[in-house]
């Protein structure tokens, strides 16, 4: 087994070991919450948030991370769920929780019972994960600092889709619990002490759905890696990884592109029905590629020799299909001419008609990342400084983006610090104390 399979065998085991590490945690906090006292309860939601957290920065230092939602997720449902309990034991501490509800029946030994703060706080934090979607702010994060998934291969596909349905599972999970621990809470529960059918509910009950869900997704992502084994008996390429070059090739203020319908070499492709460069090209797995060799390939594939490419951004997937290297071309007038000849299909289209292929959805994936990542971090240098700070004083200027400039803007786009400063400049919100917390968390 190639060491590429075995990173992919480890990442399909980590997400199930994710649900296993964020599930036991919650089912931890709510199972010691009937030994511990409810004035400690806090510093142990805040100690398991500090856990989930290292966990994180652990992940964040791996060559080809494993997706990471849940864990954060996490954090966010500790860290609300300590805020609460604290303020509750604040409230009681100062006799104000009988005032407040007009309650003089209140046990002040039982100030709460942690599965009715943790399991709502959990369904909160999954939906709001679940609404803001792709928009999420990890994984926003998570797609500047290692690509899209259409970049990151069958991995990144996997891990979008698998931390998505992780979510879904949290959120159906925590609601459930909540409807039925808090029924139950109105209709059946004394204070005055915790019984054996109180026992059940908000401990007993949370924890077996815990372990059941253990299996769940053991049975899942066993039929995950089932699925991934065929995937690669199937590939085409199955004899060995590959590398996969692509180039965005520019001319005057145009961009050339290769309609589907007039794209033969594609025909197995999924993406055969979509626009894309006509710039790609399969070759046995490298890790490193110089730009004259880059070069040999572009003249091999178009008959062009002597292009002007540059270097753009590589792209490391993690498994065993492909790592992939993105260039820039710019082509002359004479060049172009060439191209046509050896491909009249093509089509050399302004950014207006660009934009609008991409956002119909009508480019292939690949093709709209790099566009995307093209114009984001141009945008951002020419608006910016090194530190998010805006080079015009004139309040929401933004600079003109022309596709003719391209090559000569000094934009290193294999580093992400311009997609960071793109999300998190002097125009975001509370950008000096943000920025401030950044610092201190780095």
């Amino acid at each position: 087994m190639s060491g590429q399979i075995k990173s992919t065998v480890k990442g399909i085991y980590l997400l199930w070991l994710n649900w296993v590490i964020v599930a036991g945690a919650i089912s931890l906090l709510v199972m010691l919450s009937r030994w511990i006292a409810p004035l400690l309860m806090p510093l142990l939601a805040f100690a398991l948030q500090g856990c989930c957290y290292l966990l994180m920065k652990a992940n964040s230092r791996r060559r080809v991370p494993v997706c990471f939602i849940l864990p954060h997720i996490a954090v966010r449902i500790f860290f609300f769920s300590a805020v609460i309990m604290l303020t509750i034991n604040i409230l009681h501490h100062f006799d104000l929780i009988p005032r407040l509800l007009n309650n003089n029946n209140i046990n002040k030994d039982i100030p709460f019972i942690t599965v009715l703060i943790v399991a709502p706080v959990s369904a909160i934090c999954s939906y709001y994960a679940l609404k803001r979607g792709s928009s999420y702010s990890f994984c926003v994060d998570c797609k500047i600092q290692y690509g899209t998934p259409a970049e990151r291969g069958f991995l990144g596909k996997l891990f979008t889709q698998e931390g998505t349905s992780q979510v879904r599972l949290l959120l159906a999970v925590s609601v459930g619990v909540t409807m039925f621990a808090w029924v139950y809470y109105f209709y059946a529960y004394n204070n005055a002490n915790i019984s054996s059918s109180d026992f059940f509910m908000f401990f007993l009950a949370p924890l077996a759905l815990f372990i059941i869900s253990i299996i769940y997704m053991a049975l899942r992502y066993t039929g995950l890696w089932n699925y991934y084994s065929a995937y690669i008996e199937s590939s085409a390429l199955r004899n060995g990884p590959y590398t996969l070059i692509r180039y965005l090739i520019v001319w005057d203020n145009f961009v050339c592109i290769l309609p589907p319908e007039n794209d033969p070499d594609r025909i197995a492709d999924m993406q055969s029905n979509r626009y894309d460069t006509p710039g790609s090209i399969y070759i046995p797995s490298r890790k490193e590629l110089s730009v004259s060799a880059a070069n040999d390939y572009f003249y091999n594939k178009t008959g062009v020799r002597f292009a002007d490419i540059r270097f753009m951004y590589s792209t490391i997937s993690g498994n065993a299909d492909y790592n992939t290297f993105h260039y820039l071309c710019y082509a002359t007038d004479e060049e172009k001419q060439r191209l046509l000849k050896a491909m009249p299909s093509l089509e050399f289209v302004s950014l207006g008609k660009i934009k609008e292929l991409i956002n119909s959805g009508r480019t292939n994936p690949l093709f709209s990342a790099e566009f995307i990542r093209l114009y984001t971090m141009a945008m951002a240098w020419k608006t910016y400084d090194a530190e998010g700070k805006r080079l015009y004083r004139i309040k929401h200027y933004v600079p003109t983006f022309r596709i003719r400039d391209i090559h000569k803007w000094k934009v290193d786009y294999n580093d992400p610090l311009w997609l960071r400063i793109s999300r998190f400049n002097q125009d975001s919100p509370l950008y000096s104390l943000r920025r401030l917390w950044k610092k201190v968390n780095a």
